[in-house]
């Protein structure tokens, strides 16, 4: 009985993604910054969780233009594990100053890291 209990009981993942990435457009060397704040739900029996998107920034900027800072950021896309407290605090931080989620590296449970071809 237990069981069957936790097969049907919602569990929630709490993920935060942020990706840089430099690519040319009009012959113009241009950095492309995303954020983003998901909560995955799992509904007992089913295989794929139902992901709904709290947050999502995306932001360009000119690579002549762009500063140290985010010029020496890694091409590449981090997926972040996160607690659900975490989660909150960095959704409080979208409101306020959205931009610098671009830079968080959040504390994780896990974490994944994918290097774009440069």
């Amino acid at each position: 009985m237990e069981q069957m209990k936790r097969r049907h009981q919602k569990s929630v993942s709490y993920f935060f993604l942020r990706s840089k990435d430099v690519h040319i457009e009009n012959d113009s060397a241009v950095i492309t910054f995303f954020a983003r704040l998901t909560r995955e739900i799992f509904l007992g029996r089913e295989e794929k969780p139902k992901v709904e998107t709290v947050w999502v920034k995306i932001d360009e900027v000119p690579l002549d233009r762009a500063s140290p800072k985010e010029k020496a950021m890694p091409n590449c896309m981090q997926r972040y594990e996160i607690p659900q407290n975490v989660f909150y605090h960095l959704y409080q931080m979208s409101k306020s100053c959205p931009k610098e989620l671009f830079y968080v590296s959040p504390y994780s449970r896990h974490f994944t890291r994918e290097d774009f071809i440069t």
